[in-house]
Formats: structure tokens, C-alpha cells, sequence
């Protein structure tokens, strides 16, 4: 043997081994008996692990679990990922004839059976030069026999899979024996976001993680829209300290809100008791009163002492270690303010509807009513004169008069009380507002309406913002039961009302990518989302779900199976920007923001 050789290769033996132990915890080495295969079809390696280390460590005996091994030829880290293990007694060992290993099997208990080394069938991932800047690659090289394997330190396979990519940290890896940290950046979400899993899976809790750290992203403005009333508490502290996500490194300690409230007809005689005057401190106390308060006094119960101070339309929340003010912004459409976007809004008036009713707003008789009542009797009272001005067909005049008639039962237009202008909400230094369509009692088709309202000002105003160069932060928007919203054409709805609503949301997703303006959509049911919006969802969270929606959406059939049967928090990020095209993660439960449901808690 050429001793030069010997010499060379022991020195390598050192050196992987000292690389070793600086990246992670030595566990077991790459076996001398099992060959390792590489080829076009099959890349697998045999990694041998003493049974006291795998009895040491729970998570031995995990499919998934991530090892990663130092190349004695070329010292390369390779990630390694466990697809399975061979697991033997010794007594097996002293026969080659399985049927005669069957035949001497005792029925006693031997534990010291059980002390034999475990096989691990591994798939290399990526390989990296620690020592070298350079981005990993797809491994490629075939580890050596005896190469030290490591259980490796979080950093090294958050470079391995290039799973730090930002400031937004979504939880940690699933498969991980150590607290591997999974984050993307804030722009990934320009390019949009779809969370899919069965209901009490753990969405809004993942959502709730991403908004408080939104709240400290000075860049970075969140509108939720809530109509799920699981969002407009979450300027109220945790009932508990979340030691789980202040593992991430994020500590929070409170967030400030801006509520924008669609204020109808029908809140303000039930609520107000038919006053025909009120200051937005009226309306801001009972807002409190109907609907914070209770869980207030629900925290107070469970000895969370909640001070609470409120003073024209802001509440301010205060408590150990956790401090919050909530501006309470109440709105309805103004008819005079509306009339350009009047045929827009209503997404039933037909395009001929539509045409017309611009047509008549521009008309200078019919259009100087104050309200949209008055301009609606207006409209019937000239409808012979109409008619034989304007040809109108008696199809297209009966959807104008429809439509209108179901804006004006919305009972947001023309109300007598405070309002604020959407645009006041845009200028605040609040870094989330929320929508609360839950606590507004207002119909399916009225938060539709509203909906679409704020949508387009929000799409406007970034358009505005991109033609003069000031755009600058970036806008998220989070839609919560976003099926109700953007449906697809399969669930009944009418066909012209499904046409506009999926036009209006791929516009906005393909043009908001450069305008700074991404989607968050979250939904329990699939099959009902818009298709558009399945499309154009670059990152996709997956829940606990049917299989086959799983692979529907792109999740291969092994890990759809096991995505099933998995605990809640537990999820798959789907995203072109993650080594492998997706992970899996364990999400911190429950958030650090308020996160109650009184209906559950009593």
C-alpha cells in the first residue's frame, strides 16, 4: 500500500471528523458494509447509528428526519434526509435462513436483542463548502464509507436549504431534531399567498404570527378583512406568554390598529337608538362596549387585568408588559362621493347595466340628487322619458334598476353619522387595519360590496403612488374566507357575478407584483376558491387536508397522506424560492396577539 496514500487519506479521516463537530453532534458515520448507490435512477445512502445514540434521541426513528454527513474525500457538508431504517434483533444476525430464525424465536423478553446499530436509508439533499460563500448545490458527490454523520446545528441546514430568506418567520422545521428557523421575506408576498387546511389547523394563528411581525415592518402596511371576527381582538394581549414563538427570536408587546367600520342604517337605529345625531366617540364606546368588552371581562376572570382608556375614536389597552391603541374608523359610501364608482361596485350590474347608469350619473338632472334614494326614485320616475331617450332594452333597464336596489338595501349609503375617508386610513402611521365585516350584522352581499370598495381604493392608490415614483412600503391584503369573496364557477353562483369578481382579482394580482401589493388568501374549502386565484399564488400553506386536495395543489402523494393524519400547526410551505419547492413546519400555537372565541371559552 502506498504509504503517502495511507497518510493522505488518515488525514482526511481527522479532518472530517474536527469539521464534524463544529457543525452539529456526531450521531454515527456512513456504513462500511451497506454500498452507497448513486446513479440516474437512485441516489441513497446507508448511514450506521449505535443503538445507544438511537435510543439517546426521540426523534430516531423519524422518516424525514435530517442528518447531513462530512465527506472525507472531498469535505463537502451533504444534507441528508431520512427515507426509512432496517431495524434488526441480534438474534437475526446468527441466522442467514429467515425461516430458521423463525423456528428458534423465544417468547421471552430479551432486551438485549434489541442493542444492535440501526441502518438508515438516507437521500442526499445538497451539498455546501462551509468554508466557501457560495450558494449549496444538489449534491452530487457519493460520501465516502465511514464519513462522520452529524445531527446538524440549526444555521447549517437553514444554509443547506436556503431557509432563511427573510424577516417574516414562520415556525420551525418539522423534520429537524433541532430548532431550525423557516422565514421568507416580506417581497415573496408580492407575489401572493394561498393557506388551505381544515378548520382549527392552525391558519389563523399562522396569519396572526405574520402580522405582528408586519406591525414592525415600517415598510409594510396589512388590511384584513375580517369576516371571520377571529382578527379584531388582536390588539388585546395573550392570555398566556407564548414561549414558543418567542423562540423564533420575536418578542411582542403590543401593536397599534386602525378599524375601519361599515356603519349601516340598520347598526345605528339598533344600536344608537335612533339618535339623529352622534359624535364618533359615541359610536367608538359602543363599538367597545358591544364587542371588546366582553373579552375584557372575560381576561379579567382568568386574572389578566386589562386597563382600558378611551378618548374621542381611539381605545387604548394596557397591561404587564403589553401596550396597544386601537383608531376606531367608521365609514359608508357617500352617494355624491361614489358616482364614478357606482357602476363598478356592483359586480351583478351587467356590462350594458353598467354602461347606461354611466350614462345617466352623467346626466346633469338625474345626477344632481344628494342621495342614492333620491336618485334611484329619480330614475323610476323618468323611466318612460329613459326609454324613449335612450333606446335602453327592457332587460338592461330592470338589471340598473335590480342593482341599484340592492346597494341601496346594503344600508351603507347616505347614513346620518361620523365617517371617515378610506384615504385617512391609507396616510396613518398604523401598520395594520383591520375590516371588521363579523361585528358590522351586515349581509353576505353587503360585505361583498365593501369588500371590492376597499380592494379597488387599494389598488388605486398604488397605481397613483407608481405613476408619480413615490412608491416606496408595500400594502399586504389578508382575506379570510376568501371562497365567500372569489368563488369559483362551480358553486352556483351567477355567471356574470363570478366573470367580473375573477377579472377584478387577476387584474389586481398580476399588476399589484410590481406595485407592491400582495395577497393573502385563506380558505378551508378549495374546491369554491377561485381557479385565478389558485393560479397565481406563489407560495401555497398546506394544513391538514384531504390527500387528494393536497396533490391537487401540487403536494407529492407520500407527503399528502401523512398531511391527513397531521396535529394541528403542522403545515407545508410550498414556495419556487425554497431548495426542495416546499418544507415542512411546526407554526408556534397559539399567537402572541389576542386570539379568542368567547362562544368556546365559557
Amino acid at each position: 500500500m502506498d504509504s503517502d496514500l495511507y497518510d493522505s487519506v488518515k488525514e482526511r479521516f481527522h479532518k472530517a471528523r474536527a469539521l464534524a463537530v463544529t457543525l452539529g453532534e456526531l450521531v454515527g458515520r456512513v456504513s462500511r458494509n451497506v454500498p452507497g448507490e448513486a446513479d440516474e435512477d437512485r441516489n441513497e445512502v446507508a448511514v450506521v447509528v449505535s443503538p445507544d445514540v438511537y435510543y439517546k434521541y426521540p426523534f430516531m426513528g423519524k422518516r424525514g428526519l435530517i442528518l447531513a454527513a462530512v465527506d472525507i474525500k472531498s469535505l463537502l457538508l451533504v444534507l441528508l434526509r431520512a427515507k426509512g431504517y432496517l431495524r434488526r434483533d441480534a438474534v437475526s444476525l446468527l441466522y442467514s435462513n429467515k425461516e430458521m430464525s423463525h423456528l428458534v424465536e423465544s417468547e421471552e423478553d430479551e432486551p438485549g436483542g434489541l442493542l444492535t446499530n440501526v441502518v438508515v436509508r438516507c437521500e442526499p439533499l445538497t451539498q455546501l463548502d462551509v468554508l466557501d460563500s457560495r450558494e449549496p448545490e444538489a449534491a452530487n458527490v457519493t460520501l465516502e464509507p465511514q464519513s462522520p454523520v452529524i445531527i446538524p446545528n440549526p444555521e447549517v441546514v437553514e444554509r443547506s436549504l436556503s431557509l432563511s430568506r427573510g424577516e417574516i418567520r414562520l415556525g420551525f422545521l418539522e423534520n429537524s431534531a433541532t430548532e431550525v428557523k423557516v422565514s421568507i421575506s416580506p417581497d415573496d408576498l408580492n407575489y401572493h399567498c394561498l393557506i388551505v387546511g381544515t378548520t382549527g389547523a392552525g391558519k389563523t394563528s399562522l396569519v396572526k404570527n405574520m402580522l405582528s411581525q408586519f406591525s414592525r415592518d415600517q415598510e409594510s402596511k396589512t388590511f384584513v378583512i375580517d369576516a371571520t371576527g377571529d382578527y379584531y381582538h388582536v390588539i388585546l394581549p395573550p392570555l398566556i406568554r407564548q414561549e414558543d414563538f418567542e423562540r423564533l427570536g420575536i418578542s411582542v408587546s403590543g401593536l397599534n390598529l386602525d378599524l375601519i367600520y361599515p356603519l349601516s342604517r340598520r347598526w345605528i337605529k339598533k344600536y344608537m337608538e335612533g339618535k339623529e345625531s352622534m359624535d364618533v366617540e359615541e359610536i367608538t364606546r359602543k363599538y367597545y362596549e358591544l364587542y371588546l368588552r366582553p373579552i375584557v371581562e372575560w381576561l379579567s376572570e382568568k386574572g389578566k387585568k386589562i386597563n382600558v382608556a378611551l378618548s374621542g375614536n381611539k381605545i387604548a389597552f394596557g397591561s404587564e408588559k403589553w401596550t396597544s391603541v386601537m383608531t376606531f374608523r367608521p365609514f359608508w359610501f357617500s352617494f355624491r362621493e361614489s358616482k364614478r364608482i357606482l357602476p363598478r361596485l356592483n359586480p351583478y350590474f351587467t356590462e350594458q347595466a353598467s354602461h347606461f347608469l354611466r350614462v345617466f350619473l352623467r346626466d346633469r338632472e338625474l345626477s344632481a340628487s344628494p342621495t342614492l334614494s333620491s336618485f334611484y326614485k329619480e330614475l323610476l320616475n323618468r323611466q318612460q322619458e329613459i326609454y324613449n331617450r335612450y333606446s335602453i332594452h327592457k332587460s338592461t333597464w330592470e338589471n340598473v334598476v335590480r342593482g341599484l336596489n340592492l346597494l341601496m338595501e346594503t344600508g351603507l349609503f347616505d347614513v346620518s353619522a361620523p365617517r371617515e375617508d378610506l384615504g385617512e386610513t391609507l396616510k396613518s402611521k398604523g401598520r395594520i387595519a383591520v375590516l371588521d365585516l363579523y361585528n358590522s350584522e351586515l349581509e353576505d352581499f353587503s360585505q361583498k360590496i365593501f369588500t371590492y370598495y376597499v380592494l379597488e381604493r387599494l389598488f388605486s392608490a398604488r397605481e397613483a403612488e407608481m405613476k408619480t415614483g413615490s412608491l416606496k412600503s408595500r400594502y399586504l391584503v389578508v382575506i379570510d374566507e376568501a371562497h365567500r369573496f372569489f368563488p369559483s364557477r362551480i358553486n352556483g353562483e351567477d355567471e356574470v357575478y363570478v366573470r367580473k369578481v375573477s377579472g377584478k382579482i387577476a387584474t389586481m394580482m398580476r399588476l399589484g407584483r410590481r406595485r407592491k401589493m400582495g395577497f393573502l388568501f385563506v380558505t378551508h374549502d378549495l374546491s369554491d376558491l377561485s381557479e385565478i386565484v389558485q393560479q397565481l399564488a406563489n407560495t401555497r400553506v398546506l394544513f391538514r387536508m384531504r390527500s387528494e386536495v393536497a396533490e391537487k395543489m401540487g403536494l407529492p402523494k407520500g407527503e399528502s397522506r401523512e398531511l391527513a393524519w397531521e396535529r394541528n400547526g403542522v403545515c407545508y410551505v410550498m414556495s419556487p424560492w425554497f431548495r426542495e419547492g416546499y418544507v415542512k413546519i411546526r407554526v408556534p400555537l397559539p399567537p402572541p396577539v389576542g386570539h379568542y372565541d368567547l362562544s368556546r371559552s365559557r
